[in-house]
């Protein structure tokens, strides 16, 4: 089965085509809209400052003397950074990976201190973001 080319003499192509094939670009306003971007950037901020005075502790010392505790800590920031990555790549779930970051930002405080606490209260943020987040509607028109 072949397609029939409907391009003009100037080598342009039609609309349909190009829907067809994809070539379709969108802004970046249009594609954060389409997801909860400030939510999923609270997440992996969050995250990050979690796993980082864990990891420097880690680093500082041999990984025989350390507690397997403050390796947690490290665990805990790098899962809160992939549910807000994924949170970016899938906004369907996004209900979901709120609710599971919510639960790891908890987790943090008895783990890492919560990332010095301001890693915790910046995911739990991110995570009510994200779990709140719905789809715009169609028929509204996004502000620009």
């Amino acid at each position: 089965m072949s397609l029939s080319s409907t391009q003009s003499g100037d080598g342009a192509v039609s609309e349909t085509e190009a829907s067809m094939t994809g070539d379709e670009t969108i802004t970046f306003g249009e594609w954060r809209a389409t997801r909860p971007f400030w939510g999923a950037l609270a997440l992996i901020a969050g995250g990050l400052v979690i796993a980082w005075p864990s990891l420097q502790f880690l680093l500082q010392t041999s990984m025989l003397q350390s507690q397997s505790v403050v390796s947690l800590g490290v665990v805990v920031g790098a899962l809160l950074v992939f549910l807000g990555v994924g949170v970016l790549t899938r906004p369907e779930y996004s209900t979901a990976i709120g609710l599971a970051g919510l639960v790891l930002a908890t987790i943090s405080f008895p783990v890492a201190f919560g990332g010095l606490l301001v890693g915790m209260v910046v995911a739990s943020v991110g995570s009510i973001l994200c779990f709140a987040w719905t789809p715009a509607d169609e028929n509204v028109p996004v502000a620009e």
